[in-house]
């Protein structure tokens, strides 16, 4: 049987998924990180992106996740994040909307730094929705 850890995903919202999992794979700042039991002790700033997760049961989990942070440990991880959504609970149409609404934005070439800034991010938490309802259809 796989090793396992307990994982706590958490938003200012609610508690995303609280239980064992076997692996994980996290969208930081460097790219793509995974994580497995045992793993050596670190923190690191998360992205928005797809977050991926396998329980003991062998099934991968996506959600869509904002920017924070995730404490590894090795028989634990906690991961804090703005937001983090299942694919079943994000809307394709709207997040499209989102993605075209921050991209037009973004080429009228903001003078403003906060809104580029904002601009970006909206951009980026569109995409990951969007890759997370794609990543459930392949599965």
């Amino acid at each position: 049987m796989e090793r396992t850890f307990f994982l706590e995903v958490v938003t200012p919202e609610r508690t995303f998924f609280s239980g064992e999992c076997s692996s994980m794979v996290l969208p930081t700042l460097d790219g793509l990180y995974g994580v497995l039991a045992g793993h050596e002790p670190m923190v690191t700033a998360v992205e928005s992106g797809v977050f991926k997760y396998r329980t003991p049961d062998g099934m991968w989990h996506f959600a869509a996740v904002g920017k924070g942070f995730a404490e590894v440990m090795p028989e634990s991880t906690i991961l804090l994040v703005t937001t983090a959504e299942r694919p079943r609970e994000i809307d394709e149409q709207r997040a499209r909307q989102a993605m075209e609404r921050a991209q037009q934005r973004l080429h009228t070439l903001p003078t403003d730094q906060q809104e580029y800034t904002f601009s970006r991010a909206a951009l980026e938490r569109a995409k990951a929705r969007l890759e997370a309802k794609r990543m459930q259809r392949k599965k």
